[in-house]
């Protein structure tokens, strides 16, 4: 239950969905669902995250673009022994909730998850954010590193390894 909770402040404090009611939805658009998936970390903390069922999406409507870049094993792996040869440091950042950073281009519309005490029958989500399971979820969530990776000012020093897109 604590991990719903955490799950449910997250998405509060990044305003991941408004609610509607249903009638305010336009004439023709479905609600995409979603379900709760939970894990135990190797660290035996519970994780709650909702899930949209992203199957549900109709291309053209609730999106349009999906791609997203992957790095090769093989090319990730080459860049690891080039750190390691030349003794370069490293941070490895988690971010927890990195997909409710992205921000939907779209409109896109969503039962209420069970257990939201807001939720009734008669209203529903209206997506802001990106929720995992969205078909474009992987897109967004880049164009959002992306924006706020060329805004950092960043400078050059030896040791640094930099990504673009």
């Amino acid at each position: 239950r604590a991990a719903i909770t955490k799950e449910y402040i997250d998405m509060e404090k990044l305003l991941v969905w408004s609610l509607i009611k249903r009638s305010e939805m336009p004439a023709g658009r479905r609600c995409v669902k979603s379900r709760w998936v939970f894990k135990i970390k190797r660290s035996g903390i519970y994780r709650a995250r909702l899930v949209a069922c992203g199957y549900s999406q109709i291309p053209g409507v609730d999106f349009t673009d999906n791609y997203s870049p992957v790095v090769n094993d093989v090319t990730f792996r080459l860049l690891l022994v080039i750190w390691l040869y030349y003794h370069y440091s490293a941070k490895i950042v988690d971010v927890e909730t990195a997909f409710l950073y992205g921000k939907l281009d779209e409109d896109i519309y969503m039962e209420c998850p069970s257990g939201l005490k807001d939720g009734s029958k008669d209203k529903v989500c209206k997506l802001n954010a990106c929720i995992y399971g969205l078909v474009q979820a992987a897109r967004q969530y880049y164009k959002h590193f992306v924006d706020i990776y060329a805004a950092a000012p960043i400078s050059p020093h030896r040791g640094a390894l930099v990504f673009g897109g």
